[in-house]
């Protein structure tokens, strides 16, 4: 079963590898929130339609987990998106991105504080190793351009509550089927949003097909698939090997960059891509 928590931690970082180029298009119409809310509207009923007609029973949980269902997604989805879609108002795509990918960091560091891994110099340089083939990837050392200090602030902010969902879905919610976690953390999150920002412009007719197009390509691809798949590897692998897997969100940025939007890849980022790859791959065997 394990080797089916990897392929569903690879998949899912490929999916949300791709979610900051439909961002970036979906946000031509509206602000980050309300791109949001529209995605979470969308995302919530395909979920409760599939858990209704293939899995009623996982429809049922008890007051302990509906509270810590709220908590994840009123805390840490929430948080984490709002932030993360906030960052990609003042920095590029990769950038928002090398900043979220901080958050494996955070997790190993929580599991070896409460003992859940053994701080060993191995497991700590495949961390190291992969955070390192992110920036390399992106060319951050080359870059001579200035980055918006409010932008890191919100992207590092993502990563901590990242971090904060993963940490807290294996520890809380390990009874409660993955599609199920995910539809009711964003039903709790589509909650708060809508109490912060209620979305009038939805019953004005404001917004395009087009722009709903990419929104519910991210509802789908980047939100109900990803963050289920998510949620399913961490009951097999644990949330520090998904979060170091999860690194895997920067190549595939940098790949669809390239195919889709005809941006070149230097040599320095191939080989960036080839160390967070490599570094996938050391923690697989490590098992």
């Amino acid at each position: 079963m394990k080797k089916i928590g990897y392929l569903y931690a690879i998949v899912s970082a490929i999916l949300f590898g791709s979610a900051g180029l439909f961002v970036k298009l979906g946000q031509t119409q509206l602000d980050s929130v309300s791109l949001l809310t529209v995605q979470y509207v969308i995302a919530v009923t395909i979920m409760f339609i599939i858990l209704f007609f293939k899995d009623k029973k996982a429809l049922k949980v008890n007051k302990t987990q509906l509270k810590d269902l709220a908590i994840l997604g009123v805390v840490g989805n929430s948080f984490m998106t709002v932030f993360y879609y906030l960052s990609f108002n003042y920095l590029p795509v990769a950038m928002t991105t090398v900043l979220l990918m901080t958050y494996p960091i955070m997790v190993f560091f929580y599991a070896v504080i409460k003992g859940k891994e053994k701080f060993k110099g191995s497991k700590i340089l495949i961390v190291i190793m992969a955070f390192l083939g992110c920036i390399i990837s992106l060319d951050l050392v080359n870059a001579e351009t200035s980055y918006s200090l409010m932008g890191i602030g919100f992207g590092l902010l993502a990563a901590v509550f990242y971090a904060f969902m993963n940490i807290f879905s294996e520890r809380n919610l390990s009874q409660v089927t993955p599609l199920a976690i995910n539809g009711y953390s964003t039903l709790f999150s589509l909650i708060s949003l809508i109490i912060y920002k209620f979305p009038h412009f939805l019953f004005r007719g404001e917004v395009d097909l087009k722009t709903y197009g990419y929104i519910t390509i991210l509802a789908v691809f980047c939100e109900i698939i990803p963050l289920t798949l998510l949620y399913a590897g961490i009951k097999y692998i644990g949330s520090v090997k998904v979060s170091i897997i999860s690194n895997l969100e920067i190549p595939t940025s940098i790949v669809l960059s390239y195919f889709l939007l005809n941006e070149s890849i230097s040599i320095i980022q191939l080989i960036g891509t080839i160390i967070v790859i490599y570094s996938v791959y050391l923690i697989k065997i490590k098992e």
